[in-house]
């Protein structure tokens, strides 16, 4: 019986997510833990922008900030995407946090 398209595909993501898990976790060792960075640009952005900023939405917006750079570059950088499924995985994490 021969796997489907899809069937085929898991392995391939499950191994980009648990590479950027493993970035993720050793950004923990190098810059800290998540929470407190999330949670200090949060408060950072919010003085700066005069409203409030939630670090779920710094999860966002860095991601924006990956897809603009994906756009405007001449050449693919997968790093762009592996960046922007962290911030996915660290925003899911906030939100189970609150």
């Amino acid at each position: 019986m021969m796997n489907s398209p899809e069937q085929d595909t898991i392995p391939a993501i499950n191994a980009v997510l648990n590479n950027v898990a493993k970035i993720v976790s050793d950004r923990g060792e190098t810059h800290g833990d998540f929470r407190e960075v999330f949670e200090l640009t949060a408060q950072l952005w919010s003085v700066y922008l005069g409203m409030p900023v939630s670090p779920q939405q710094v999860c966002a917006l860095n991601s924006l900030q990956k897809l603009s750079r994906d756009q405007v570059s001449d050449t693919a950088h997968r790093d762009n995407f592996m960046d922007v499924a962290g911030y996915a995985a660290i925003g899911v994490a906030l939100q189970s946090d609150r």
